[in-house]
């Protein structure tokens, strides 16, 4: 997966390695706490897409809103991708975006 990753982009150029570090965390292990690191990551610049919304194109039925616990002050997922949604939610995001 880190060749695919070597393609993201985001509005700075290539992603730097600690974020691409974060992606392949959610990529390797998909939990609460890695996807609420990863979701929000711009993958491609040209299409200005973040890792949520390329998983959602994969996967419609994904959750569109995410809540919010006030007392721990953190973001509470209902579901979490898989690791085989989250792969090809990048790679149709970038190589879509090379080809095109």
């Amino acid at each position: 997966m880190n060749t695919t990753l070597a393609f993201c982009t985001n509005l700075f150029g290539n992603i730097k390695p600690d974020i691409q570090e974060r992606l392949q965390a959610v990529i390797d292990n998909p939990t609460q706490e890695t996807w609420d690191d990863a979701h929000c990551i711009i993958i491609s610049s040209k299409r200005f897409k973040t890792l949520w919304q390329a998983v959602l194109e994969v996967d419609p039925t994904f959750q569109r809103t995410a809540g919010y616990d006030m007392e721990t002050h953190t973001t509470k997922w209902e579901s979490i991708p898989t690791k085989e949604t989250i792969i090809k939610a990048i790679q149709n995001t970038v190589f879509k975006t090379e080809l095109n």
